[in-house]
């Protein structure tokens, strides 16, 4: 009898502890960067990409994000309006080579809206107000608010830049808002050929002129 008891509890608690290991998220703030991270996207579902478009790095993206969080803030995969949103969120880790062997960034794209606000909060508790690249847009004489309002950070620990980039649009006529995290080394080339442009400022730059 007791024998049955003490394999029971056994069977129960490997059980429980497969459970919990299974709801764990992967933390992208502790990412190990230089590295080609395979244990991260070790069955994430990440397909390669030539080039992410803002940063002009190769990158292998996921829209299984629901297995990470960035900090407290958890995600969950889908967009605003559910899991087949045509605008799910995305997480793309960004390299210097094809092969990806060497981590030198991540763009985070969040699509729902309560989680892009957490994302933007956490950032400015963390980090501060940060410098603004284009202002948070005045609502328009019919009400709306439309814009693109960025801030970016330099964090000296790490040697990189990060852009916080909210934003404010309309989808079939309705109001939407969702935030772009930007994580980059600094001093990372982009990849187009001849130029000498450094990701980092190329980011603030594009953001800058969506102000003008």
């Amino acid at each position: 009898m007791k024998k049955t008891i003490i394999l029971t509890f056994t069977l129960v608690t490997v059980f429980m502890i497969n459970i919990i290991k299974s709801q764990t998220k992967y933390d992208l703030e502790k990412l190990a960067y230089r590295t080609a991270i395979t244990e991260v996207l070790k069955g994430k579902d990440a397909y390669p990409e030539e080039r992410e478009l803002a940063s002009s790095l190769p990158c292998l993206t996921t829209n299984s994000v629901n297995k990470f969080k960035f900090g407290t803030v958890e995600f969950t995969s889908g967009g605003q309006n559910g899991a087949k949103s045509d605008l799910s969120s995305t997480v793309s880790f960004l390299f210097t080579d094809q092969k990806h062997t060497k981590l030198v960034g991540l763009v985070i794209r969040i699509e729902k809206k309560t989680e892009a606000k957490k994302l933007g909060k956490y950032m400015a508790a963390k980090y501060g107000k940060g410098i603004v690249l284009a202002a948070v847009p005045k609502p328009r004489a019919t009400g709306e608010v439309l814009g693109y309002p960025a801030v970016f950070y330099v964090d000296k620990k790490t040697n990189q830049t990060i852009v916080v980039a909210d934003n404010y649009t309309e989808i079939d006529g309705k109001p939407d808002f969702s935030t772009d995290l930007f994580i980059i080394d600094n001093g990372i080339k982009v990849a187009d050929q001849g130029s000498s442009d450094t990701v980092a400022e190329r980011l603030k730059r594009s953001y800058k002129r969506l102000q003008e």
